[in-house]
């Protein structure tokens, strides 16, 4: 009986996928409209439109850390029409939210990553040094006297800064802001010492000389900053950390669905035209096949697990 009920589910997950999308698709965004991240999920789901025939309705439904869109993504009938664009908080929240009403890593299937991007490990241009090698001495002969900001505990700005002290071993004050905008003129100024964040918002300090930057988090260098090192390149082996956008549906849908949705944005990312704006906003196209995302977000959870726990950060 149960190897019937496994065939009329393969043949009714096949049958949903030939038809669908038969209406449109509605994407949840984790974050507010107008930035980095909705350009890219604007880019790609337009790519997607042409080969569903349907058009993808991208809705910003920011809060909470992101919560308000992946618990909405979460509860949703897994029939592949609700998909969120996630970020790092689908690894990160389960471990920093102890009262959720949903799992992030297991009530949500990964479809793709669409891009990732490192974070750049900045500092004052008032500090004396101009590598991590020379950062981590001079934070090593001043325990706990320097300080970093993230862009709100338990963000990836924040645990990416968490992990470098632990692989390190050195000693950090962490100070969380609102944004970028307001990390900017105080990093400027030398009252905040670093900071762990994507290359935009701070390339005019960087390029004023009022902002160093030293390595990035990747695990390998970035087309569009060849000459910047990484940081397991300058003397901490194996260190990563990247930021990254990907697309997941609700656990529980057919798998046919999700291998068409999983084409769509491999298709989608993979596009010369798409790829190289990607690059060109200091990304890097990162499409997978559905057991490589899979993979990658076990990975990242047990990853951010451990920063979570090391910080002691909590939400709740």
């Amino acid at each position: 009986m149960k190897f019937l009920f496994l065939i009329l589910g393969v043949f009714t997950g096949t049958a949903v996928a030939q038809t669908y999308p038969d209406k449109p698709v509605r994407l949840l965004l984790t974050f507010a409209a107008g930035g980095q991240a909705d350009i890219l999920a604007s880019s790609v789901t337009e790519k997607m439109r042409a080969g569903f025939g349907q058009p993808i309705l991208v809705e910003a439904r920011p809060g909470a850390g992101g919560n308000l869109a992946m618990e909405a993504a979460a509860k949703a009938p897994p029939d592949g029409y609700t998909l969120v664009f996630g970020t790092p908080a689908v690894a990160i929240n389960g471990t920093l939210y102890k009262k959720l009403s949903y799992d992030p890593v297991k009530d949500l299937v990964p479809l793709s990553l669409a891009a990732w991007g490192p974070y750049i490990v900045y500092v004052s241009g008032t500090l004396p040094v101009s590598t991590t090698a020379e950062l981590i001495a001079y934070l090593k002969a001043r325990p706990g006297k320097l300080n970093f900001a993230s862009v709100g505990v338990g963000s990836g700005t924040h645990l990416a800064a968490v992990l470098f002290a632990l692989a390190a071993g050195v000693d950090m004050t962490h100070v969380p802001y609102k944004g970028i905008q307001q990390i900017a003129p105080d990093l400027v100024s030398g009252e905040v010492h670093l900071t762990f964040n994507a290359y935009g918002p701070l390339a005019q300090f960087v390029q004023g000389g009022r902002v160093k930057m030293l390595a990035t988090t990747a695990s390998r260098r970035i087309p569009s900053l060849p000459e910047l090192p990484t940081i397991a390149e300058s003397g901490l082996p194996g260190f990563e950390a990247a930021g990254w956008y990907g697309f997941f549906a609700t656990a529980g849908t057919p798998r046919p669905v999700l291998e068409k949705l999983n084409a769509e944005i491999v298709r989608a990312v993979s596009a010369p035209d798409l790829s190289a704006k990607i690059e060109g906003m200091g990304l890097v196209p990162s499409p997978q096949s559905l057991d490589e995302a899979a993979r990658f977000v076990a990975a990242e959870a047990a990853k951010w697990s451990q920063a979570v726990k090391a910080s002691g950060a909590s939400a709740d």
